[in-house]
């Protein structure tokens, strides 16, 4: 045995080198042509890869297998030792890639800008280079989500120091967004028989920033002449504004297909066919309704206070689908988008006990391509009002829908909203159809777009509520639906200065009464 692990530890360092080295292969077999202009070591490191390739591929012919099973504790723990170690030689290939890329393009963008007259505005860049910041990300964790903005408000996740979900612009991010808002007026009336954009035609907002790359800016203004939409990206890679793209968009002409799994509820959906009512039948012509209903009970009731609604508003463009079987959000959802049989279609999976207004409904259609975008907007989950407005009236439903501290939080754990067109969703395989009951089949799906080549983009949206109802998890619940269950159900009843005096009120009551 004592042999046997001498002749593994030796091989060790051979064995690390090939796994490298072939990992580095793959990597260049990707279709990516490496032309390194980064420094020196970079280069070196790299080239020592390719010598090693070629003692490692002699070294291979003569063939070096051990019996993994008289491996010893020690042996094993070099193993382990070696796969870290492969880990970290992983992300150092990766960074050394993306910077090759980008410095590629930086260096193309530079000998255009040789050509590219100081009076001509903001130069070209090719889209490559925001979609090399795009696609890099693998999972939840390393997505960079974006802000969202209007001329005066700012809506981020991570609020600082004043804590506010949404809030002015102040310092150099006022200085910021009212740079990027006139260089992008200026470049909507240059260079186009189109005159009269002005910052009053701003209306959506997108930015987010690569620490090793830049800022990326999307921009959506309505034109003064023809009501139509002009999308333009800009990117600042730490320097001067560069114009990645500008065109016309007719999102406003395109149908949609909103799908609601549900099952009981029947209050709820009544409300949710309000806003229904209100943000599409009366405002919308082009949005098609899908309930997938799961079980009998309350089957009827649910079909028939549907049907009523969409009659006393001639509205024909809904189909009621009725399963018996247990609830499974996925299931539903994947049913829903099955039964459509009109072409490709962009698809809103939503719940019952959501809100939203028809501009998240310009923006679902803005912020979603096919085969390029999927839109996952961060909702605004609202507090319990018996909390919020504790010791007052408790205002109507409309008038509850406020973002602030106090009100409610982004819920940007939550991942079941999605804006997808049919066969993007079709080609990433749907949900998971083994997932039953609440919670995973969204996560699971969200984690599989963020892995693949499509953008995702995800930032807080004004426009779209969860409103607030008493839950309880189910026991039944796998552990891992429970536990997110549980978790979903604790941040959702108040803010933490809410809960903090309701606790310590309570602690006071309790020391008068024995004092």
């Amino acid at each position: 045995m004592a042999g046997a692990t001498g002749r593994f530890a030796g091989v060790l360092p051979i064995v690390l080198v090939i796994l490298v080295v072939t990992l580095a292969l793959t990597l260049y077999n990707r279709g990516h042509s490496w032309t390194f202009i980064g420094n020196s070591n970079e280069a070196g490191c790299l080239q020592r890869y390719s010598e090693e390739d070629r003692l490692l591929r002699s070294f291979l012919l003569r063939g070096t297998s051990e019996s993994t099973s008289e491996l010893d504790l020690e042996s094993k723990r070099h193993i382990k030792e070696l796969q870290e170690r492969l880990n970290a030689q992983r992300i150092l290939l990766n960074d050394l890639e993306k910077r090759n890329r980008y410095l590629m393009h930086q260096l193309q963008a530079n000998e255009r800008d040789l050509e590219h007259s100081p009076e001509a505005g903001i130069p070209l860049v090719s889209p490559d280079v925001v979609r090399t910041m795009n696609i890099r990300q693998k999972n939840e964790f390393e997505l960079i989500p974006f802000i969202s903005f209007t001329k005066d408000r700012l809506y981020q996740l991570e609020p600082g120091l004043t804590h506010r979900p949404e809030d002015a612009p102040k310092g150099d991010r006022k200085k910021e967004v009212q740079e990027v808002l006139d260089s992008a007026v200026k470049l909507l009336n240059e260079g186009s028989d189109e005159t009269g954009f002005s910052i009053d035609h701003f209306v959506d907002g997108l930015m987010r920033t690569d620490s090793t790359m830049g800022t990326q800016y999307e921009l959506f203004f309505k034109s003064p002449v023809d009501q139509e939409y002009r999308h333009l990206e800009i990117f600042r890679p730490f320097g001067s504004l560069q114009s990645v793209r500008k065109q016309v968009i007719f999102k406003q002409k395109e149908w949609m297909n909103i799908i609601i799994p549900l099952k009981g509820r029947l209050e709820t959906f009544k409300q949710f066919l309000e806003t229904f009512t209100e943000t599409c039948i009366q405002n919308d012509q082009l949005i098609f309704l899908t309930i997938v209903y799961f079980g009998e009970e309350g089957l009827q009731d649910t079909q028939n206070v549907l049907n009523e609604k969409m009659m006393a508003h001639n509205f024909t463009d809904y189909k009621f689908i009725a399963k018996n079987e247990e609830f499974s959000r996925g299931q539903g959802l994947h049913a829903g988008a099955a039964a459509w049989n009109g072409g490709n279609v962009l698809m809103f999976f939503c719940d019952v006990d959501i809100y939203f207004d028809r501009y998240f409904i310009n923006r679902c259609r803005m912020n979603a391509e096919p085969g390029r975008k999927v839109y996952y907007p961060i909702v605004f989950s609202l507090y319990n009002p018996e909390m919020v407005y504790r010791g007052k009236t408790i205002p109507p439903l409309s008038e509850q829908r406020v973002i602030g501290k106090n009100n409610g939080y982004w819920r940007d754990f939550g991942f079941g909203m999605t804006c997808i067109y049919r066969s993007d969703f079709l080609y990433m395989k749907g949900f998971d159809m083994n997932i039953v009951g609440w919670g995973l089949e969204d996560v699971k799906l969200f984690r599989k777009i963020v892995a693949s080549n499509f953008e995702v983009v995800r930032a807080p949206d004004r426009g779209i509520f969860h409103l607030y109802h008493p839950k309880s998890c189910d026991l039944d619940l796998s552990h891992d639906q429970y536990i997110m269950c549980l978790g979903s159900k604790a941040v959702s009843e108040a803010s933490p200065h809410q809960l903090g005096l309701l606790a310590f009120q309570h602690l006071e009551k309790e020391y008068t009464k024995y004092h």
